[in-house]
């Protein structure tokens, strides 16, 4: 079966090419061509910069961040592009080859393309059935679709609906050595900068890090200080020379890829818990067990919190190795993804 998804971002598009073909056997694609967005499919924002990013072959970023349609070859309609996260490979394809090929599900990852991703269904020769994937906090967004795949926590009602975890290779996001501490201390939040709504956290980050110039700290990610980590590998090995992951994201995180991803690793986070209050990253956040909360703390009582703990790091990143493996099981969740699609309506 084939696949169609929308492109949101690279760490969810990773996921459902191991979900859907290393699991499943299937194929996906992901849109590439001006002419999704000139016929209205393609609506993640109306600004050229961003269109000719997502959308044209071979097209630059704005921010000089890797390419997400660096071709590798391309033939007839598909093309082979350099994958950004996995440093491999995925499909994408054309709007013309999308409307000759045979599709069985069209998922929709962000809420502007659930009603052209629908007219799509409609109009397909093939009638594939329409998937709403959720990885944010949309609140009521999940009524606009009747099949919905949710990774973030929110209420579902009379829906063909699945809640699971977005896949990433835990061979590539293993446990790491917790033998030899280093007082190293990095941030992997894309934009933690002074714009925008990172601002405070941002600088409540510089502050600490004057109080303890002893430590090492980074702040890595596209447009960040200290530059960013390309792809899952270098982002595994980041964490991995890591004493702790900062990861204070304003907002929080629907599923939230770096909080799973140093789990998996056994790295402790620093965090504002109020930020991932009712999410599904709450679950591997316990203060003094997996993770150091500093919620309501100023700075100075930060830089003792996290001192005190350091001397508990190795208790600490067991703590959050196996809490992660008791919290999230892929291969569980495949069953249950399964039955789900075994009902799409």
């Amino acid at each position: 079966m084939n696949v169609l998804c929308d492109f949101h971002h690279a760490g969810l598009l990773n996921s459902l090419i191991l979900l859907f073909e290393r699991r499943l056997g299937w194929k996906v694609y992901r849109p590439i061509g001006r002419q999704w967005f000139d016929e209205g499919y393609w609506k993640v924002y109306d600004h050229p910069a961003t269109v000719a990013q997502f959308l044209d072959v071979n097209g630059a970023t704005p921010d000089n961040t890797d390419p997400v349609n660096d071709v590798i070859t391309g033939e007839s309609g598909v093309y082979i592009c350099h994958d950004i996260s996995s440093l491999k490979t995925n499909r994408a394809i054309t709007l013309d080859k999308f409307r000759e090929m045979n599709f069985g599900i069209i998922i929709a990852s962000i809420p502007k393309h659930v009603e052209p991703f629908k007219k799509l269904c409609k109009e397909h020769w093939s009638r594939p059935k329409l998937i709403f994937q959720i990885g944010n906090q949309w609140v009521g967004e999940a009524e606009k679709a009747d099949n919905i795949m949710c990774s973030s926590r929110i209420a579902i009602a009379n829906k063909n609906s699945v809640v699971y975890h977005q896949e990433f290779d835990t061979n590539v996001f293993s446990r790491a050595s917790s033998e030899v501490f280093e007082p190293n201390i990095t941030s992997l939040v894309n934009c933690f900068s002074n714009d925008g709504m990172f601002k405070e956290d941002w600088e409540l980050f510089q502050k600490v890090e004057k109080l303890m110039p002893e430590w090492n700290f980074k702040c890595m990610g596209g447009q960040c200080r200290d530059g960013q980590a390309h792809g899952e590998a270098e982002v595994a090995k980041t964490i991995a020379k890591a004493g702790f992951i900062w990861h204070t994201k304003k907002g929080g995180d629907g599923y939230g890829h770096i909080i799973h991803n140093a789990s998996a690793c056994g790295r402790p986070m620093i965090v504002k818990k109020e930020y991932y209050s009712g999410k599904l990253g709450e679950d591997l956040m316990i203060d003094g067990k997996t993770c150091v909360c500093i919620d309501g703390l100023n700075p100075l009582e930060i830089k003792n919190k996290i001192e005190y703990y350091s001397r508990q790091w190795k208790e600490l990143c067991n703590n959050s190795y196996y809490n992660f493996k008791n919290k999230v099981d892929f291969d569980k969740e495949e069953k249950i993804i399964r039955h789900f699609l075994s009902k799409l309506i």
